[in-house]
């Protein structure tokens, strides 16, 4: 099943391979739009829905 994930800011990701895909365009995106914003990665699973 495909896992998502939806940044406050309007972002967002659908990806079929899953959590650790997820997790590294999330980390990607927050680097690139968020730099100082640091987010568990209890957090993180929290945001991810499947699909």
């Amino acid at each position: 099943m495909a896992k998502m994930i939806s940044c406050p800011c309007g972002w967002t990701l659908i990806s079929p391979q899953g959590n650790d895909d997820i997790k590294k365009h999330i980390q990607i995106h927050a680097k690139d739009h968020h730099p100082g914003l640091t987010e568990t990665e209890d957090e993180v699973e929290k945001m991810i829905k499947t699909v």
